[in-house]
């Protein structure tokens, strides 16, 4: 986009009547011609052609396949390269484009999301199914939640170790073994009550969810 910025405006100080730039930046070119761009460079580049137009002229942009043997484009890489490898200067261009900051605040909420939720003291049900944050949004954003969903991913629900803890139920231990607490893990996992209703949901999803079975069926 610099590139692409600098020939134009040099196009714009010329006086020459038609001039016709070949870029191999897809993307860059694509900026340029698109219906909203928010990259500062674009703007300078498009109020740049505007002003050629109004005198007159003419600036016409190609896109042309990169190291494809275009004598210019090589030419034009093989300049960028030796500028790169031997000029001793600041850079000609130091700012981003608002995506690109986007992307970096997103990156560092999700990070100090995710040592939040690790160290937190709440939520340990939660995270045997979902270990690092970004997971949640991308997997609940395509499912249904229910009422048994919800109970299952956060422990809050029929379970009697829940129920024991508000007092609702005498013992937090399951029916099946007095001496295992029914929690949602031990319901999913091991309790043999629910035998058939795991068996039925492996068979569903493709995924033993039986402790000490990890792999895929």
């Amino acid at each position: 986009m610099v590139a692409l910025q600098r020939a134009i405006r040099r196009v714009k100080n010329g006086k020459d009547g038609l001039v016709n730039i070949f870029s191999d930046s897809r993307s860059s070119l694509e900026v340029l011609a698109g219906p909203k761009t928010y990259h500062p460079l674009a703007h300078e580049a498009r109020r740049d052609i505007s002003e050629i137009v109004a005198e007159g002229r003419a600036v016409r942009l190609f896109w042309v396949r990169a190291h494809a043997g275009i004598a210019g484009n090589e030419r034009a890489d093989e300049l960028a390269r030796r500028a790169a490898l031997t000029k001793k200067t600041a850079a000609d261009y130091d700012r981003f484009p608002l995506s690109y900051a986007k992307r970096v605040i997103r990156a560092a909420s999700l990070e100090e999301w995710q040592e939040r939720y690790a160290e937190g003291g709440t939520g340990e049900i939660t995270k045997c199914f979902f270990p690092r944050v970004e997971q949640v949004y991308r997997v609940l954003r395509k499912t249904e939640m229910t009422s048994h969903l919800a109970q299952t991913l956060t422990g809050h629900g029929g379970f009697s170790q829940y129920l024991h803890r508000f007092k609702l139920k005498d013992s937090p231990y399951c029916a099946c073994d007095p001496a295992k607490i029914q929690d949602v893990l031990h319901v999913l996992e091991e309790c043999p009550m629910f035998l058939r209703e795991r068996v039925a949901l492996e068979t569903e999803i493709g995924v033993i969810v039986g402790r000490g079975v990890s792999s895929n069926s």
